[in-house]
């Protein structure tokens, strides 16, 4: 009796909706009937709205970047990361002989992370941190190279993480290597089959299947030493400064990195 009750319930609420179906469809039919001039002044209005979102995402940097942003957001995708800092030495610094052993010296104080000794000789030095990376250091004769054996693989929810840690890492370095002067960057590469979002905002006027190769660079401002390098698969950040550098790195994370004169 159970069951008869359960499929009779079930028929019925079958019927009940075809027929609601078939009353809500007469109502839209005479609806549309009744104002076809309506309706059509609003597919007219929507094709004019679609079509100035599309010249917009095409021709407006601020724009496009917007939508990028979303997308982004919605994907929760990942990029590559490839870290170097180039430490110019003075004469004095590069004959002491201290300089490797200092700097060995600091990470092993765990500020960093878990450290491990992968091999050194006098001019090289090679850790892990944290079983995440390993990091390697060159003297030759002007200069101290730091640079990660293999990109970083970070999602993108740890952007910030990521970038504060590796600025907190070099600002260190800095201190024990009193450098004359430094360079530093991030490379950042995205996933195989994943545009650059840069690369459509500086394109986009142009037929992918006519454009052989791209690549630009600019700066944010007028008064910025720091450069931002666009390619098709990878957007470079280098500087002299290691805040402005890192500051830059988290404007082109959040794709709002755009030269002076580009809308804001």
């Amino acid at each position: 009796m159970k069951v008869f009750w359960i499929i009779g319930g079930h028929i019925v609420a079958v019927c009940t909706l075809f027929w609601a179906g078939l009353a809500l469809n007469n109502v839209v039919r005479q609806y549309s009937e009744a104002y076809t001039g309506v309706i059509s002044v609003f597919s007219v209005a929507f094709g004019i709205y679609t079509a100035g979102l599309s010249f917009l995402y095409q021709r407006n940097a601020a724009f496009h970047l917007f939508v990028q942003r979303l997308l982004l957001k919605i994907a929760r995708t990942h990029t590559y990361w490839q870290p170097q800092f180039d430490f110019q030495l003075g004469q004095d610094r590069l004959t002491d002989g201290l300089l490797l052993a200092e700097v060995e010296a600091m990470l092993f104080e765990g500020r960093h992370g878990r450290t491990v000794q992968k091999e050194k000789t006098p001019t090289t030095l090679s850790v892990s941190i944290d079983d995440l990376f390993v990091l390697r250091f060159r003297v030759n004769d002007t200069s101290l190279c730091v640079f990660f054996d293999q990109k970083l693989l970070v999602p993108a929810h740890m952007y910030d993480e990521f970038r504060q840690r590796l600025a907190l890492l070099a600002e260190n370095l800095q201190q024990v290597v009193k450098p004359t002067t430094m360079r530093c960057g991030v490379r950042v590469s995205f996933p195989e089959g994943r545009t650059n979002p840069y690369y459509g905002f500086f394109v986009n006027r142009l037929s992918p299947s006519l454009l052989q190769d791209f690549q630009v660079t600019f700066r944010l401002n007028i008064r910025s030493d720091c450069r931002i390098e666009a390619g098709t698969d990878h957007v470079n950040v280098e500087g002299t400064s290691l805040s402005e550098m890192f500051d830059a790195l988290m404007q082109v994370l959040a794709l709002r990195a755009l030269p002076k004169g580009g809308a804001q």
